[in-house]
């Protein structure tokens, strides 16, 4: 029993962290949204655990102002975490961060800090300001900082200049602050040049991983995953095979043959557009078309297939590769898959197809 609580403990007090610096990402993965909720969680934590003690040890030590604005700014910080729990709006919360971390750190360089301290904490200002608000947006609020920065150690009198530093401090202050941004700069740069290549990669993977690479139309998982989006009360299911396609491939050679099939989705897509459907290369020469169609669904499959029947390729020796397309229509019910339908529509196909192909066929209702 004692080997087990703490092991229990442990393990509920990651799953708290866990929670606390993913609170507010949108979705599992490491992209720059989740990255900067993440960041932001973070910020917002630590920001809360050194704010806060720093705020009470400056309260006992009479600096009334300092201390009070760091208690001030780990109360903001608490409600931003909250706020970004609730509402998931990283933009605002970022903003929560910044605008007053960088007052907060102005006054330090001002007043000087707890015992002339202040300067040392601006180095963050960078990094953090670079990379929730990005390389533009961050390297002008970074660039109006170090203004800031200068008008206030070198044109205006302040505490600052009271604990007797040596002249060559405030030039070094700044000169650091230019080189810690330079370096940001770069990191931020390369850190979001890779970013974007893998975001780049994930959606060719995605594309390649729902797409078929002959022809261009969605793969069966491509439809499965665009129907999910979809709000179709009773969609029209037609399995398309086009007849006889095994001797094309044996007259002319499968070269041609593919290239048929490009023809074939081409002039179905032609035909398909201004229509809410999702059209699939369901496997070898067998099309799904899925469609919001009230109309009349034999009809529209007949004006379909004569589409495809009209399709012809003419090979390099002067010969035409036609062919016609049978069809099985059925209807997607609430409470059927979607693999139910196309198991209808595929009966109804081979019910075409046994009565002499280049026709179109109803499945019966589904009960």
């Amino acid at each position: 029993m004692s080997d087990k609580a703490p092991t229990s403990w442990t393990i509920r007090w990651k799953l708290w962290f866990s929670k606390t610096l993913n609170a507010g990402a949108v979705n599992d993965s490491f992209s720059n949204t989740s990255r900067r909720a993440f960041i932001i969680n973070l910020f917002c934590l630590v920001g809360v655990l050194f704010t806060g003690p720093l705020g009470l040890i400056s309260l006992l030590k009479g600096n009334l102002l300092i201390g009070l604005g760091l208690l001030s700014i780990a109360s903001i910080y608490s409600l931003n975490h909250l706020y970004l729990r609730k509402t998931k709006n990283y933009l605002f919360s970022a903003n929560v961060i910044l605008y007053p971390l960088y007052a907060l750190m102005l006054y330090l360089i001002y007043s000087g800090g707890v015992n002339g301290t202040g300067h040392v904490w601006i180095y963050c200002i960078p990094p953090v300001s670079l990379f929730l608000h990005g390389l533009k947006r961050g390297l002008l609020e970074v660039f109006l900082f170090i203004l800031a920065l200068v008008f206030i150690l070198f044109f205006i009198p302040s505490p600052f200049d009271r604990y007797g530093y040596h002249p060559d401090l405030k030039s070094r202050i700044v000169y650091s602050f230019i080189l810690i941004s330079f370096l940001s700069t770069i990191y931020e740069y390369i850190s979001s040049r890779f970013n974007q290549s893998l975001e780049a990669l994930s959606s060719k993977l995605e594309l390649a991983a729902t797409t078929d690479p002959l022809t261009g139309l969605l793969n069966r998982r491509g439809l499965e995953q665009q129907m999910v989006a979809k709000e179709w009360l009773a969609p029209t299911v037609m399995v398309l095979d086009i007849d006889h396609f095994k001797s094309i491939n044996d007259r002319f050679g499968h070269e041609h043959g593919d290239e048929y099939l490009k023809l074939v989705s081409k002039s179905m897509a032609g035909f398909l557009i201004g229509q809410k459907c999702l059209l699939s290369r369901w496997g070898g020469e067998e099309f799904l078309l899925l469609i919001e169609h009230q109309g009349d669904n034999k009809r529209f499959a007949d004006a379909l297939r004569n589409t495809v029947s009209n399709v012809s390729l003419t090979t390099q020796e002067g010969e035409s590769v036609c062919t016609t397309v049978s069809i099985g229509v059925s209807e997607l019910k609430l409470t059927e898959t979607l693999l139910t339908a196309v198991g209808r529509a595929d009966k109804a196909l081979y019910e075409a197809k046994s009565h002499g192909r280049n026709c179109v066929v109803l499945a019966s209702k589904a009960t």
